[in-house]
C-alpha cells in the first residue's frame, strides 16, 4: 500500500503526498521493476531518494503520464 506523508505548505493548508514503492509503481504502470529502476538511473521518471530507498510521488507520476499521453488530432473531412 502507498505510504502517505503530510506536507505543510502554509499554517492553514496541508497536502497529502503519497509515495509509491517500485513494486507499487510496477502494478500501477504495468512496467517491470527493472525497467522502472532503469528509468530512475537515466533520469526519465520523477522520484525521491530517501537514503538508499527510492520512492515515487504519486501525483508527480500521474503528471508524468499525462505529459506523455498521445492525443491524436481530429481529422476533419471536407
Amino acid at each position: 500500500m502507498a505510504r502517505s506523508q503530510v506536507i505543510a505548505d502554509s499554517p492553514k493548508s496541508t497536502q497529502v503526498l503519497e509515495l509509491l514503492t517500485a513494486k507499487e509503481l510496477e502494478a500501477l504502470l504495468k512496467i517491470d521493476v527493472k525497467t522502472i529502476y532503469s528509468y530512475v538511473q537515466r533520469g526519465l521518471i520523477p522520484y525521491v531518494r530517501i537514503e538508499s530507498n527510492v520512492r515515487f510521488p504519486k501525483h508527480q507520476i500521474i503528471e508524468w503520464i499525462e505529459d506523455r499521453n498521445y492525443k491524436p488530432r481530429s481529422i476533419h473531412k471536407s
